[in-house]
């Protein structure tokens, strides 16, 4: 499989680096707008075609898809383009910030002969996984779930062009989607500022009833000292008919103390084990990889995915308006 990698950012060179690692799939170029840091990037893999236009790479006929890494209000058009030329597309999260355009990814992967695959990695994660198979073999009903998505506040900046929700919580929200058969009935959720040069707020906290009762708490501060050198501070929680489940993610596995400077390295995203990528990137990589042989049914739609723009979109709006939203009015 010939797959191309259109944005050169951080996590694209994330994509860049797994692809490079794998079997059966052929890095066969990049495109990034800004002619740096795509150099950046294929000197550091290197890599040989390069684009700062994307249609240029989707019209190259050895390929046979793309990863879109770029920013999301690019990622709508720039999938319409890939579908045009018949290119299969792995659609980084959040795929949209607004439900119309959610929608209108849904109707264009309906419409095309194109694989359209939302990028939500932690469904690939060994450990979400088998939270998944956990919550499936216990007989009785979820009674509520309680999620926490808590970031360094270093990384608020670099990230603070779209809301915490779409950009931090959009993983969590999957989940509850993902462990969950039923659509919201109501929702509320509180939100603040944590930089006063930053309009956008950097702490949100919010509640959902779904229409069978569960009720879902979520939380996402990005405010944890920099001090734990700790790239996430996450939490799954499930109170169930029949017990409790709670899930530490990515872990307090490894605490590394190197000349004053704590730090708590990543082994289940994107580790390196003997040179070669493991890990939930490499796991959804493969997945994209064996829906366009047509061998492995999805185990995430685009229309999943709308639900959870539309469940993003609602906890923002009520934040916003400081009130309660309702699922029918989305």
């Amino acid at each position: 499989m010939n797959i191309g990698v259109i944005g050169a950012g951080v996590f694209g060179l994330e994509h860049i680096q797994t692809l490079q690692s794998m079997r059966g799939v052929n890095l066969f170029g990049i495109c990034d707008l800004n002619e740096e840091q795509l150099s950046h990037a294929a000197n550091r893999f290197h890599i040989k075609n390069t684009y700062t236009d994307a249609a240029e790479l989707l019209k190259e006929k050895e390929l046979d898809g793309v990863i879109i890494a770029t920013d999301e209000k690019s990622h709508e058009p720039l999938a319409r383009l890939a579908a045009s030329y018949g290119k299969h597309v792995l659609l980084e999260k959040p795929v949209a910030t607004s439900i119309e355009t959610a929608e209108n990814l849904v109707k264009l992967e309906k419409e095309s002969e194109s694989i359209i695959m939302p990028g939500h990695m932690l469904r690939f994660d060994p450990g979400y996984a088998r939270v998944k198979e956990a919550l499936n073999e216990q007989k009785g009903n979820l009674k509520s779930l309680k999620v926490k998505r808590n970031v360094p506040v270093e990384r608020f900046n670099l990230h603070s062009r779209t809301h915490p929700v779409f950009m931090a919580l959009s993983h969590d929200i999957d989940q509850i989607i993902w462990n969950t058969s039923s659509l919201p009935k109501r929702m509320y959720a509180m939100q603040r500022q944590i930089d006063s040069n930053n309009e956008t707020p950097g702490i949100l906290l919010g509640l959902i009833e779904f229409e069978d009762g569960l009720l879902c708490s979520l939380e996402t501060q990005w405010c944890l000292p920099n001090e734990y050198g700790q790239y996430l501070d996450v939490e799954f929680e499930a109170m169930m008919d029949e017990g409790h489940l709670k899930f530490r993610y990515p872990g307090d596995n490894i605490h590394i103390m190197r000349n004053g400077q704590l730090s708590q390295p990543d082994i289940q995203l994107t580790p390196a084990v003997h040179g070669v990528v493991s890990g939930a990137l490499r796991n959804e990589l493969e997945h994209f990889l064996r829906l366009m042989e047509g061998s492995a049914a999805p185990v995430i739609t685009m229309e999943e995915a709308a639900v959870g723009v539309k469940i993003s979109e609602g906890l923002i709006r009520s934040a916003s308006e400081k009130r309660e939203i309702q699922w029918k009015e989305l």
